[in-house]
């Protein structure tokens, strides 16, 4: 799928899903750098200079001509403070990998829950996928959690799965078709409005 899709801003009912920016450095390495937040991801940044990087990469990728990955912040409405990143990633036949991460100081509050869900807004509605997928570490049951809870299905455990050099971990796999998607709730215009 090609696309120069530009991603506006998102609002859910606690955060605002924007494009990343270049001011959104210090937000990110207050949680990327924390061990509690790395416990889950397979690529672990141990500086600023590689979360400054990250957001580099990001910026680039926002005006690249056949785009195929977009990064997204997403700040707590209450405070303008990013507190949690996602991104899309565009694989072929209109299939998307998804992913998502929040601040350790935040868990169990529900704001990865409005973030899945408008990373599935971006996905269907915005780039017109017709299906979607992510994954998690099969330890992370609150990940999972947030998965079931914005109605993906559960697809295939992968056992023992290389996910870094020298990790190994058993990792979950969940879907959601753009019909399942178009049958939720909470589709049009509540998780989805453009700021």
């Amino acid at each position: 799928m090609s696309t120069t899709v530009q991603i506006n801003s998102l609002e859910s009912p606690a955060l605002v899903v924007r494009e990343v920016c270049k001011e959104d450095l210090r937000d990110f390495a207050s949680y990327m750098l924390r061990s509690d937040y790395q416990q889950h991801l397979a690529s672990r940044y141990t500086s600023i200079s590689e979360v400054q990087a990250f957001v580099a990469r990001c910026l680039r990728r926002q005006s690249l001509p056949n785009r195929r990955g977009y990064y997204l912040a997403s700040e707590l409405k209450a405070t303008r403070h990013v507190i949690g990143d996602g991104f899309v990633v565009l694989h072929g036949g209109k299939t998307a990998e998804l992913g998502w991460g929040l601040h350790p100081d935040l868990w169990g509050r529900g704001f990865a829950t409005e973030l899945a869900r408008a990373l599935l807004c971006v996905s269907f509605e915005k780039l017109k996928c017709n299906k979607v997928w992510a994954k998690s570490f099969s330890e992370n049951r609150a990940s999972m959690r947030v998965m079931e809870k914005i109605g993906m299905a559960h697809d295939q455990l992968v056992r023992d799965q290389r996910v870094a050099p020298g990790l190994c971990v058993d990792v979950s796999y969940w879907k959601m078709s753009a019909h399942q998607y178009f049958e939720l709730d909470y589709v049009m215009g509540e998780h989805c409005d453009d700021v």
